[in-house]
């Protein structure tokens, strides 16, 4: 029986998927619609808990590694630019707004200029409150930025004290302020909870700030230890002490019931928002589209082809600057381990997987491959199979990241 309960990690913002993203495969997008990635790797500071390839921000290094962004950038339009229309594009790191707005500005008029952009293109764009100056949203959002996600994560000092945040709870309110006076109209809130020491109480008082706000999305993710971090050596140590799973749990179904009574759509694992307002950005990755990643650490898939670049923002620009493109390494997958995390991405989704569409996409049946697996998860009532739709039961919902595996090869818990 599945004993472990969902656990989150932040998209590219983050997620599960983060972890397989570098082991997809391919499958035919009909259009040939695109979502490009920009990594900006910089930050003040890294938090303890954060994993991402983000590092010291270096004002001297900021303006050959836009450079490098923009070469790199132009050697994929030439491939791409007659056959992918763009469709979403998505500035994340790191700290997007530790660059200076005239490089953010240069960024999106060279990918207008050199892609064929849908005129509806959402472009969305990373912010930490404590790197927003007054003059900076208004200029974003006229030179074209129309989607703004702002890193709260607490709107409770000694949570953001805990979480080695930078920024203070006043800031977070004068950037929403601004945002909204520089006609942001689509904003989006980060919140963590299952934080050390944090209650029901604490975490339903971040809740109900946000909504305060009315965002039109919202992003809440449990905390998560992950390897390689300062928070790994505290909670080795003793010093970082989780909450028990039940507390974790929860939460969980505070922020569910919490933010699906105030109006907003819970469409994906951690992801909330009003109608029409999902992250088209990230849909795309849960559906196993085709992106584009450009800048340190970036992955893309195209083609078949799933490839990512060095991390290290000075060896990016080196391998750019010698050859244009950056690449660590690239791979396909086999057939079984496509068709599995092209399930586990789907089912990310509420809505779920669309059986038809699987089959079509790898020309097999969903039935013999996938059978047994299916009959043993409903009989647990962790999945539901309606109308040649798979998605995950109220009860799966709660041990998400267990189930999903169990459509990976070598990764079963049962």
């Amino acid at each position: 029986m599945i004993k472990r309960i969902v656990l989150y990690t932040k998209e590219q913002g983050s997620f599960l998927f983060l972890r397989y993203l570098n082991r997809l495969n391919h499958f035919n997008i009909t259009m040939n619609p695109l979502g490009i990635y920009i990594h900006i790797p910089y930050c003040l500071h890294k938090c303890g808990y954060c994993d991402f390839n983000s590092h010291r921000t270096d004002s001297k290094e900021m303006a050959p590694y836009v450079d490098a962004l923009l070469s790199e950038m132009s050697h994929y339009a030439e491939r791409l630019k007659s056959d992918h229309t763009i469709q979403t594009l998505f500035l994340g790191g790191g700290t997007p707004t530790t660059l200076p707005p005239h490089y953010l500005k240069k960024i999106l008029h060279q990918c207008r200029a050199l892609f064929d952009c849908r005129p509806d293109m959402e472009i969305s764009l990373e912010a930490n409150p404590a790197t927003i100056e007054p003059e900076t949203l208004p200029t974003l959002h006229e030179a074209g930025y129309n989607r703004i996600s702002i890193g709260v994560q607490s709107f409770h000092e000694p949570e953001l004290k805990l979480l080695d945040r930078i920024h203070s709870v006043e800031e977070i309110h004068s950037t929403v302020a601004l945002a909204r006076e520089a006609r942001f109209d689509n904003l989006s809130v980060d919140l963590m909870f299952a934080l050390p020491r944090q209650t029901k109480t604490l975490w339903g008082a971040s809740l109900r700030q946000a909504l305060e706000k009315n965002p039109e999305h919202l992003s809440t993710y449990n905390l998560t230890i992950e390897p390689g971090t300062a928070f790994e050596k505290l909670s080795a140590n003793g010093k970082l002490v989780m909450p028990e799973e039940d507390l974790q749990l929860a939460l969980y179904r505070q922020s569910i019931e919490t933010l699906k009574a105030a109006g907003y759509r819970h469409y994906e694992i951690s992801n909330f928002a009003k109608p029409g307002k999902e992250c088209r950005h990230n849909i795309t990755y849960w559906q196993n589209g085709e992106t584009l990643g450009l800048g340190a650490g970036a992955s893309s898939y195209l083609g078949g082809e799933r490839f990512k670049n060095f991390n290290l923002p000075s060896r990016y620009i080196r391998e750019i600057n010698h050859g244009e493109t950056a690449k660590e390494f690239s791979e396909s997958l086999e057939p079984e381990r496509a068709m599995g995390e092209t399930l586990m991405l789907g089912m990310r989704l509420l809505d779920g997987l669309s059986i038809p569409q699987f089959e079509s996409r790898f020309d097999t049946s969903f039935q013999s491959v996938y059978g047994e697996t299916v009959d043993s998860l409903i009989e647990q009532n962790l999945i539901t199979l309606q109308k040649d739709w798979l998605s995950l039961s109220e009860k799966g919902l709660f041990l998400a990241d267990s189930v999903i595996l169990e459509f990976i090869p070598g990764e079963k818990t049962v």
